[in-house]
């Protein structure tokens, strides 16, 4: 998962993120899931709080902040909704 802080006005484009990381990363650097944030979490000592975030997952349910979902078949990060998340859970859509 990674975490993201989009600029201010900007929004996430799902088909041209996919085309930027599959140039630019291997297949298994590939971040799965995305998650969206106003502001990353930092310690008092100014690191990301990767730890907790590692604890939240990406469970929708859990998690307040927009997920989105690497999907091959769309070439394009997709909003995880509560379907797609079943999906994943259930291994009905592969990661």
């Amino acid at each position: 998962m990674a975490a993201l802080v989009l600029r201010p006005g900007c929004r996430l484009d799902g088909p041209a993120l996919y085309r930027h990381v599959e140039q630019h990363l291997p297949p298994y650097a590939r971040p799965r899931f995305l998650r969206l944030q106003e502001r990353l979490a930092m310690t008092e000592t100014f690191k990301q709080q990767k730890v907790r975030l590692a604890q939240e997952g990406f469970d929708p349910a859990r998690v307040p902040d927009p997920l989105f979902l690497l999907d091959e078949t769309t070439k394009a990060y997709v909003p995880l909704g509560p379907a797609l998340w079943e999906g994943v859970l259930d291994g009905r859509l592969r990661i």
